[in-house]
């Protein structure tokens, strides 16, 4: 799968699931959403180190991939295309190394 194909698919998942609670989505409320799921992903951290009987990988994981997410809904919403914004970079990068 594409990059671009990967970005669309979870945003239509997304879609899917805002429609199916009734709501919609800004780029207010997508930001809050992402912030909320780096807070549960900061939560798995703290238990790393501090809480190590309420540490899940699976939470860990899952938090991971909500973030991810999330960025990538941002992402659509400003019109951002992922892969494009991401490989220029690493050019860009490239030629300072």
């Amino acid at each position: 799968m594409e990059v671009k194909d990967f970005q669309n698919k979870i945003i239509e998942f997304i879609s899917d699931w805002d429609k199916k609670r009734g709501v919609k989505q800004n780029k207010q409320s997508a930001f809050i959403h992402l912030i909320e799921e780096i807070g549960e992903l900061a939560r798995e951290y703290v238990n790393i180190e501090s809480r190590k009987n309420r540490y899940s990988k699976k939470e860990l994981e899952n938090a991971i991939a909500d973030v991810f997410m999330w960025v990538v809904k941002l992402a659509n919403i400003h019109g951002i295309d992922i892969e494009k914004v991401v490989l220029k970079i690493i050019e860009e990068e490239q030629k300072l190394l």
